[in-house]
This record gives structure tokens, sequence and C-alpha cells, in this order.
């Protein structure tokens, strides 16, 4: 058996179709098997170029201030330390000289203490030594007493702070011990908080504007590339990949419209000079039995003959014309057309009922089998492919033959298959069925009425409503051909 199809269309619903073995014909307008494409915007470049640009310059304005303040930090604890280990000199020089007394005259920030050999605390300005435990154990005592001076930071029990402190051992083993709050470093970092802010928003202000700045920079070039001429733009190196795969898609575009316009102006060309020759044929006709029965003299019952082709041959002009209209309107894409819910059973019994008395002159069976399917169409196009195949069915068909309409429904499709066993399709025509004035048998064609064009209205028909086609015939046994639709949403169905 052979086959001819329209290649399947992939619904938005349907995994895959396997088709039927056979030569796909693309309706016009049908998608063909490429992938769906579509196109993600994430807004305007200079906004992104902006933001990353900016966001890069605050990382590192907050990194920056932030190793700022852990250098000032560890800058002013250094000088605290310094400061202490110059003032303990200073206090121990005193102490060896004039004896503990001398402390109590010292006037300091700094918290100070003398401690025994054995750990008592023997004086501290800030405390009551009798109320203080033994300082043995403390880290800058013990590295004091061991190397002959020690220091440490840490939390005091006695005062609740943070302080760092320097110890250094007097000749008597005795240790003197200053201390300093690093709270005062803190204060002192507080004090730079404001200017601090006020060099934040500035940093924060330039970034912005160099941000800005930067981002049009860099848009520039972009910004003013010639796609009519890619290769010829001076820009970004990277860009060039970009810019040569643009040139040759033009190349290609250009190519292809070159490719469509031949073709276009071809199929204009054949399609003229068919419709001319088609439209010819009968005006011939026409124009030589009236010239013979102008002149008079021609006996009555061949005027009678002469009249009846001049009806036959002025049906078929009408047909021809009619046909090629109802094609014209296909090709209009800004045709507006009434969409509707069609039960196909219903409407192809109507069809077989207006091609009955065809059928009956040749003995021709019609039967009408399956289910009320439903699909969203054009009637009047859904009406018209339907009955170009039935009449189509009875005209290549033989005395006493059948022609089968079958209606079969699945959750997403609707089936109508027209099935005969009539006079079949040889194998190298059955491609080219859905032409434009293609025939098979021209001579059979015209015995019959045949325009050409009914199997093409079918195809665009089918192309309009996403539809496919599948076409099936064995010479001398037969031709089936089934379109297949989109079936209704169920709730339209109602």
């Amino acid at each position: 058996m052979q086959t001819a199809g329209i290649a399947p269309e992939q619904f938005p619903d349907e995994r895959e179709y396997k088709q039927k073995p056979g030569t796909d014909i693309h309706a016009p307008g049908e998608p063909g098997n490429g992938r769906g494409s579509g196109r993600h915007t994430k807004g305007p470049l200079s906004n992104e170029i902006f933001k990353y640009t900016f966001l890069v310059s605050l990382i590192i304005v907050l990194i920056s201030m932030g190793m700022t303040v852990v250098y000032l930090f560890r800058f002013f604890e250094n000088e605290t330390l310094d400061n202490l280990q110059e003032e303990a000199s200073i206090l121990s020089a005193g102490v060896e000289t004039n004896g503990i007394s001398y402390l109590n005259h010292v006037d300091s920030t700094s918290r100070i203490t003398l401690i025994d050999a054995d750990g008592t605390v023997l004086f501290d300005n800030e405390a009551d030594v009798d109320t203080m435990e033994n300082h043995s154990d403390r880290s800058e005592i013990e590295e004091a007493v061991q190397s002959g001076s020690g220091q440490s930071i840490r939390r005091s029990t006695t005062l609740t702070r943070e302080t760092i402190y320097f110890a250094k051992k007097l000749p008597d083993g005795s240790v003197i011990r200053v201390a300093q709050n690093l709270s005062s470093v803190w204060m002192l970092l507080r004090r730079l908080l404001q200017p601090a802010i006020i060099i934040f928003m500035v940093a924060i202000m330039l970034s912005l504007f160099l941000s800005m700045k930067v981002s049009k920079k860099i848009l520039g070039p972009l910004n003013h590339l010639d796609l009519d001429e890619p290769e010829n733009n001076q820009t970004y190196e990277e860009l060039s990949p970009l810019l040569e795969r643009i040139s040759r898609q033009q190349m290609l575009i250009r190519e292809r419209e070159h490719s469509e316009s031949v073709r276009r102006e071809t199929f204009r060309r054949d399609f003229t000079a068919n419709v001319s020759h088609e439209l010819k044929t009968p005006l011939t006709s026409i124009s030589g039995f009236a010239e013979i029965m102008k002149d008079g003299g021609v006996p009555e019952e061949t005027v009678k003959d002469f009249s009846k082709s001049i009806y036959e041959e002025a049906s078929r002009l009408i047909s021809l014309v009619n046909d090629i209209i109802k094609l014209s309107r296909l090709d209009d894409e800004k045709m507006e057309y009434e969409w509707e819910i069609i039960d196909t059973y219903a409407l192809s019994g109507e069809i077989l009922n207006r091609l009955k008395p065809e059928a009956d002159k040749k003995d021709i069976r019609l039967i009408l089998d399956g289910d009320h399917g439903k699909i969203k169409g054009v009637r009047q196009v859904v009406t018209e492919m339907i009955f170009n195949l039935c009449d189509n069915a009875i005209k290549y068909n033989k005395a006493g033959g059948k022609v089968l309409v079958r209606i079969a429904t699945t959750p997403n499709h609707v089936s109508v298959c027209v099935e005969d066993n009539g006079i079949g399709i040889p194998a190298k025509d059955l491609k080219h069925v859905f032409e434009r004035f293609y025939r098979v048998d021209k001579s059979h064609s015209k015995a019959v009425g045949g325009t050409g064009l009914g199997l093409s209205i079918v195809k665009h028909g089918a192309g309009l409503h996403h539809a496919t086609i599948q076409a099936n015939s064995r010479p001398g046994k037969g031709t089936s051909i089934t379109l297949r639709f989109r079936r209704a949403d169920p709730q339209e169905e109602k």
C-alpha cells in the first residue's frame, strides 16, 4: 500500500505521534518538526553592568573599611602597649628610688598595681588591696617573674572590662604592673565613626557615578554596532564570533529570501498559467459551440447537444472559479474566521445526504460509522474538506462500489477517514495529489468534472486547523484519506 501524508503537528500536550509510513506534505502554516523557541530577557544590559559594577564597588568599600577598622584597632592596641611599657619603666625607677610611697603621688590614667614576690597586692590605685586576691597566678605576673616582663589582654574579674596589662619585675622581686582599658580604644574608634560614615556615603555616591560611567563606556561600542555590516565593526574582540555568526546568518537569510522569492515567482507564474489553461478550455468550448449556433441552420437536436455542452462547460467554469476563490481565502493570512464547535459525525451525515443522488447514479453505497467526535473549527472550511474527500471518493469509484466515512476519537484527537474501493492512485502520483491542478488521469478528471483543486483545498484547510492528512492507496483496490484534528476542549463541547 502506498501512503502519503501531511506531517503531524506536535500539540502542546502530545509527547509523541507515530506517523504511518509515507511521504510528508506540510500544510501551509503548519509547524515543522523543529524545536519550539522562545526568547527570555533579563532586562537592559546597562542595568546589569551598573548593578554588578556598583555591587563590586560597594563590597570593596565595605571590605576596605573593615580592614581599616581592624588595622586601627591593632595599631591603637600596640600604641597602648608601648605606652604601658614606657610608663612601667618610669614607675619602676620611681619605686626603686623612693619606695612604694612614690606611687601615691603619681597622676596617671592607667591602673597601677604593685605585687609582692609572693603575689600579694601591695598597691592599687583603683581598687582596695585588702579585697584583692593573690596575683601570683596571673599570666603577665608569671611571665614577668620568669623573664623580667610580661603582658596579656583579658577581661578583668575585678573591674569587669577588657584590659591590656604590662608587668615589669623590680630588683627586689616585686612586680609593677600597669593596665589600660581597651574601652578607650573603642571610644577612639567611635569618635571616628561619624567621619567614617561620611566617607562611606561619599564612596557610595562616587561608586554610583563611576558605575554609570563605566556601564555607558562598556555599552558605547555595542550601541553603535552596524548590524547591516557586522564584519566592519571596530569593537571588543570577544564580540567577533557573534558578529561573524550574524554575518553568516544574514547571508543565509538573504539567500533564503532570494530562493523564496524565486519560488514564489515560479509558483505565481505556474498558477497563472494553470488557471489560464483551465479557464481557456471551457471558454474555448463555449465559444466554439456558440459560434456554430450563431449563424443558424443547426438542426434542433444538435442545438440541444450544443446547449448541453455549453451548460456543462459553464458549470465547470463556475466550479473552477469558486475553488480558486476558496483557495485564495485560505491563503489570506489576514482572513478572519468564525470558529465554533463542530460535530464531525453529524456534519459528515449531512454531506453524505447531499451527495447521495450522485452516488445513486453509480449505485455506490454511502456508509457512516464511528463516534460523535467534536472539534473546534470553521464550519464552512471543514465542510469543504470532508465534502471534497467524499465527492472524490464517489467520482473516482466504480459502479457498485462503496464509500465509508469513519469518525474515530481519542482523548486528544478526532479522525475523519474517507475510504473507497475505487480505482486507486498510482504510487508515483500519490505524493502529488494535494498539489493545485494536479490530476492523476486528466481525461477521467475532465469526464467527471474535476477542477484539480479539491485536494489542495483539503490541504490548505488542514493547515488552517493545524490538522494532519494521511493518504493510503492501492491501484485498483481503493483509497483512504484521514484527517486528524485536535479534539475540542471538553468544557467547550457542552
